[in-house]
């Protein structure tokens, strides 16, 4: 055995004992017409035509482990069988163009911490490593490069904030549309997907009739972070003497990803109506799925052990982000930021010169 290569034997009975587990999609890539042989497979691609070969056997990008239509993150990843002799340049090209795709899907912008290892995360959860030998760069996995704590030590490194605030408003013409998300049901058992969520009620679809303040969470770390933004936004809005209170929404946002959420669903849902007001159980969503990387990827939610705050005007646009916990400086700005989205213009009417004179009625 070869560093970054796998030479299988002539047995079948040690193949499937070696690949019991393994991704539906792997097992069906290395199954070949005909007699089986012995074949070596090199897992990994070349970034800008640096060839390379990984460390582990499985990809991010297959060890996803989900059945039917794959994602576009799944599309991208490269087939086992057509490195088995090296990449060929319409691969290389062909992988350059998914991931220059993939790239643009993400949200300009939101600032990326520069003490933090998210604005060199690459789609699919790579970094690129400097090759010593070669010169080159190399795509690796992230947890393979950083480390499998990566994230609890980036927490440290950007006081819980992978992302930072605005300072202020993105504009409409630069603002970018909130990312779909499915399958989503509300503390209540109604089901949802956002945005849609947003906006069910803006039936004049104006961007300024509402702003909705999203908070995403992944553990009950970041969940633990987003009270010190909710609760000044409520206090602000929602409570307290204000006409305009309906204006102005606060959704909760849980994922739950592995393949075992789903036989768990009934017990995170019991927990979480215990920590989450009765009032706010509807705008609760609770998110049980396997893989939803394209969905954090494209928000830079890279690390799931932070919390994520974002402004969402009456049409689904973002407008404002920031993540962990809100200083007051920041949260003085969102709230600025908030009430700027909600500023309708008062037109005045143009008087008419020659006013219509008719007959009063007694």
């Amino acid at each position: 055995m070869s560093l970054g290569r796998i030479v299988f034997s002539r047995s079948p009975r040690s193949e499937r004992s070696l690949l019991s587990g393994w991704n539906r999609n792997l097992v069906n890539d290395l199954s070949c017409n005909g007699p089986r042989q012995p074949t070596t497979r090199v897992m990994s691609t070349c970034y800008k035509h640096t060839c390379s070969t990984s460390k582990s056997v499985v990809s991010p990008l297959l060890r996803s482990n989900i059945c039917g239509t794959p994602s576009s993150y799944q599309l991208a990843a490269p087939s086992l069988r057509s490195f088995s002799k090296g990449p060929s340049s319409s691969e290389e090209d062909d992988w350059g163009a998914e991931y220059e795709a993939l790239t643009a899907q993400r949200n300009k912008n939101i600032i990326m911490n520069p003490a933090g290892q998210g604005k060199n995360i690459l789609p699919g959860g790579y970094v690129l490593k400097k090759d010593p030998k070669k010169g080159g760069y190399r795509k690796v996995i992230l947890e393979h490069s950083l480390g499998y704590f990566w994230a609890i030590k980036e927490l440290a490194t950007t006081n819980k904030k992978p992302i930072l605030s605005n300072n202020a408003v993105i504009p409409a013409a630069e603002a970018e549309k909130f990312p779909f998300l499915g399958d989503l049901v509300n503390l209540k058992g109604e089901a949802a997907s956002i945005p849609d969520f947003f906006t069910r009620n803006n039936r004049s679809k104006d961007a300024s009739a509402k702003c909705t303040l999203v908070a995403i969470s992944y553990k009950d770390f970041g969940a633990q972070l987003l009270p010190s933004w909710i609760d000044p936004f409520d206090m602000a809005f929602r409570k307290g003497v204000n006409n305009e209170a309906d204006r102005y929404e606060v959704v909760r946002i849980i994922i739950n990803e592995g393949r075992m959420v789903k036989l768990l669903s009934p017990f995170i849902t019991s927990g979480t109506k215990k920590n989450v007001p009765e009032s706010d159980h509807a705008n609760t969503l609770l998110y049980y799925g396997i893989f939803a990387e394209e969905f954090r990827d494209i928000l830079r939610m890279h690390n799931i052990y932070s919390g994520y705050i974002f402004l969402v005007d009456g049409i689904g646009r973002v407008r404002w982000a920031g993540s962990g916990e809100g200083t007051e400086e920041e949260i003085n700005s969102m709230i600025g930021i908030a009430k700027n989205l909600t500023k309708r213009l008062q037109k005045q009417l143009p008087q008419s010169q020659n006013p219509r004179i008719g007959k009063r009625v007694q």
